[in-house]
């Protein structure tokens, strides 16, 4: 089993993890742990104690891990009414591999905010128990055009018009997938979605659903880039 370590210069695991560690699990002082940092490293680390608000570890071995794919893949969504739906697209997109989530709210956005740090808490869970070594960024924009847009080589929506059904990754691109709410974007978002030179894509004949959608551009996405 996989935990998280913030830093492993200060090596004192966070309280939630401590107290799986110690009343969960019942482990003591002495026994060792995986853990990694989130951000790529993973290692070894001892027990010291069993204080739930304050143990520390002993880092008995560190390296720096590589993401497991070529690229990077990003989720931008509209979030549906359904809390529940997003969340599950939150677990499943990391198991994954996505890098990170942009969620925002459209003209037709039924939902005007989000707890991203409750779905911080979903991916990091989600990293840990597929064994990754990379949490993905979770963000939330009041609004579609606060979207960092501008620090992706591609953008790419999901078209049912579109002729393109692949998606067709170039070495080291950072790909943004746009996924729009269920009451599609309004002419003014889809005439600004067009100054950023955004890609159609056709995913399948029929029309999925938001968290469908994303998960599905997701593993296309992912089983183009090898």
């Amino acid at each position: 089993m996989l935990f998280y370590l913030p830093d492993f210069a200060k090596p004192i695991l966070p309280e939630t993890e401590a107290r799986h560690v110690l009343q969960v699990l019942r482990m003591k002082a002495g026994d060792v742990l995986d853990v990694t940092d989130a951000a790529g490293q993973k290692g070894k680390a001892r027990l010291l104690n069993e204080k739930p608000g304050n143990c520390l570890l002993q880092v008995l071995e560190s390296e720096t891990t590589e993401r497991l794919w070529t690229g990077e893949f990003w989720l931008a969504v509209a979030p549906t009414k359904n809390l529940d739906r997003m969340e599950w697209l939150v677990e499943k997109a990391t198991e994954i591999g996505c890098q990170g989530f942009h969620f925002f709210r459209s003209r037709r956005t039924e939902r005007n905010q989000l707890n991203t740090e409750r779905l911080n808490k979903i991916a990091l869970s989600a990293m840990k128990q597929s064994g990754q070594f990379f949490l993905p960024q979770i963000h939330w924009h009041d609004k579609l055009q606060l979207v960092p847009f501008g620090e992706f080589n591609r953008i790419i929506t999901a078209d049912l018009s579109a002729k393109e059904t692949k998606i067709k990754p170039g070495k080291n691109e950072k790909i943004l997938l746009l996924i729009g709410p269920e009451g599609d974007f309004t002419p003014e978002e889809l005439d600004f979605l067009a100054e950023k030179k955004t890609e159609s894509l056709r995913f399948l004949p029929q029309v999925l659903r938001t968290e469908t959608a994303a998960l599905y551009s997701l593993m296309l996405a992912r089983s183009s880039a090898g």
